[in-house]
């Protein structure tokens, strides 16, 4: 099944860790088969990577936007991962932390990183001080 990808004007993506920039108008571009994509608004600046689970949504970024780093950084997000897991009570919290594992594990690192997106808005809420994401709800996949 093909993917669309309605840009906005001026709007990037990444697809498989190549930059493609739209023009001044709207398009819509199709994707034919399996590529690792991310919108230029879903990617976490590196300053941006001040908590716990933004700092694991920037190791699934960096193997979704460079394969060569998706085995150095395996091990290093299993620890945070799990280290994520056992922090959380909320069950649908834990459930998201776990399906975004079970996606990088079959290496739909996308996948992955939607299912921590609600999880960065809950930890907004509970960590004191924690500052909210620049211009865009995280809760959004």
């Amino acid at each position: 099944m093909a993917l669309k990808l309605r840009l906005k004007p001026n709007e990037r993506v990444v697809i498989n860790g190549c930059v493609v920039q739209n023009d001044n108008r709207r398009y819509t571009l199709t994707v034919s088969n399996f590529a690792q994509i991310i919108r230029g608004s879903d990617i976490l600046d590196e300053d941006e990577a001040d908590t716990p689970v933004r700092r694991a949504y920037f190791v699934i970024q960096g193997m979704l936007l460079d394969p060569a780093l998706v085995k150095e950084r395996a091990e290093i997000l299993t620890t945070m991962m799990a280290k994520l897991y056992a922090a959380f009570q909320r069950p649908d919290m834990r459930d998201r932390v776990m399906e975004a594992m079970h996606q990088v594990g079959a290496a739909d690192y996308y996948k992955a990183l939607a299912c921590l997106r609600p999880v960065m808005a809950y930890e907004e809420t509970v960590l004191p001080g924690v500052r909210p994401l620049r211009g865009r709800d995280p809760a959004e996949p």
